[in-house]
């Protein structure tokens, strides 16, 4: 499985209740608003990532994933959407 990192902006004047539908569609599709690793002092650590931003795993290619998320964003919270995926093979955080 690989690891992604994915960005899902909704365009315009998107409302508070449009994000909370976009963080539970995440969710429910195994893609979290946080990261847990281990912080310079080795100890592991949990931290809240950027807004709109999620982090998980999938058996799928990138591009697989984007067309993913993009058709499920679109098809239960918002049509106007830009979704960027990348695939993560080490990150570190602070």
């Amino acid at each position: 499985m690989a690891d992604y990192a994915i960005r899902v902006e909704l365009r315009g004047y998107p409302t508070r209740e449009q994000y909370d539908a976009l963080h539970a569609l995440m969710a429910r599709r195994g893609f979290q608003q946080t990261i847990v690793g281990i912080d310079g002092a080795g100890k592991q650590k949990r931290v809240n990532l950027p807004h709109a931003v999620y982090y998980g795993c999938s058996n799928a290619g990138c591009g697989e994933v984007r067309d993913s998320v993009t058709n499920a964003v679109k098809a239960e919270v918002q049509q106007d959407i830009l979704v960027f995926v990348v695939q993560a093979q080490t990150w570190a955080l602070s």
